[in-house]
């Protein structure tokens, strides 16, 4: 069996095995006001058998990019009767902690989480995060050689690749469920 460039004997297959396989796990999405310190206007956290544990539209400490609007179709006005973050913070914690979390883009979403929390005084968690979109750029196998890594792809190309149902991308809880299906997809395959 080949080396991936990662230097692993079983490449994608043996590490999402290896990270995932018979063990408990939840997988976490945000929806932002944006790129520039992007702050969360929705979260969602599924447990491995797809049920939902957080499903929460938040009002942001921040304006919502007009390009994010467009993205998710959230806007300030849609949010504006929600609860701020430090309301669903609680059931964040309590359907994060003790468990790994996979998240499509882990790096975006914990900075996502991170800068909520520091707006409102509230101390980041500690994520036992484990990224599925690293996991499938790899499974996908488009090389990029200026940056000597493999291209990262859009959830969307994930769940098509894996035949996954991904109706209504850029809605937190959505892309929850998309993200399981392709992890499941992934953990049945056996390690090659």
């Amino acid at each position: 069996m080949n080396a991936s460039p990662r230097g692993d004997e079983a490449g994608p297959w043996g590490r999402i095995h290896r990270a995932l396989g018979g063990r408990r796990f939840v997988v976490l999405d945000t929806e932002t006001t944006g790129l520039r310190e992007p702050e969360a206007v929705s979260v969602a956290v599924v447990d491995d058998n797809g049920r939902v544990l957080l499903d929460e539209r938040v009002r942001p400490g921040k304006p919502i990019e007009p390009d994010a609007s467009r993205l998710t179709g959230i806007t300030m006005e849609t949010v504006a009767d929600c609860p701020a973050f430090p309301a669903i913070y609680p059931a964040l914690l309590h359907a994060i902690s003790g468990v790994r979390v996979v998240i499509y883009n882990a790096s975006y979403d914990i900075k996502v989480i991170a800068n909520s929390c520091r707006r409102y005084g509230l101390l980041a968690p500690e994520i036992d995060a484990w990224c599925a979109m690293e996991w499938f750029a790899e499974v996908y196998g488009a090389w990029d050689p200026g940056r000597q890594a493999y291209r990262w792809q859009r959830l969307s190309t994930a769940a098509a690749h894996f035949g996954v149902s991904h109706a209504r991308a850029h809605s937190a809880v959505s892309d929850c469920l998309a993200t399981l299906g392709v992890v499941r997809a992934g953990l049945a395959s056996p390690p090659r």
